[in-house]
């Protein structure tokens, strides 16, 4: 295994494993909160929706890069692509963290979370799509 791929997937768990960390923090924390979860749900699902597109388009946009840009960084476009979808990922979890502290049932929360761990698991970084990354 690569260091480049190793790398890759240390990172891909570490964010993983935030998101699962979000849901006990959100289980063992008591919400007391009088606010309104449901004027803003709509709002975070639209957010949500726009964040887990462009984590899917994200690194397309890595990859159109010209080679002197992409090759002046210290890492490599495919950890940047990675890092970027991971990233945007992450940020519906914390969309469904945000409702949960405001008093959202866990029917609501948890597709947010759901959602997150579809878009990571589908960015899991192995050998042949690395290679396919660098040869595009």
């Amino acid at each position: 295994m690569s260091s480049q791929l190793g790398l890759s997937r240390v990172l891909w768990a570490a964010l993983f494993a935030s998101t699962l960390v979000y849901i006990v923090v959100l289980e063992l924390t008591a919400v007391d909160s009088a606010s309104d979860w449901r004027s803003l749900a709509p709002m975070f699902a639209f957010a949500a929706v726009g964040t887990a597109g462009a984590s899917l388009i994200a690194p397309r946009f890595v990859r159109r890069m010209p080679s002197e840009q992409t090759r002046s960084s210290s890492q490599s476009p495919y950890l940047v692509a990675l890092i970027l979808s991971l990233a945007l990922a992450e940020s519906v979890a914390i969309l469904g963290l945000v409702l949960g502290f405001l008093s959202a049932p866990p029917s609501v929360v948890i597709p947010f979370f759901v959602v997150t761990w579809v878009l990571m698991i589908i960015r899991f970084p192995t050998q042949q799509r690395l290679d396919a990354f660098n040869n595009a």
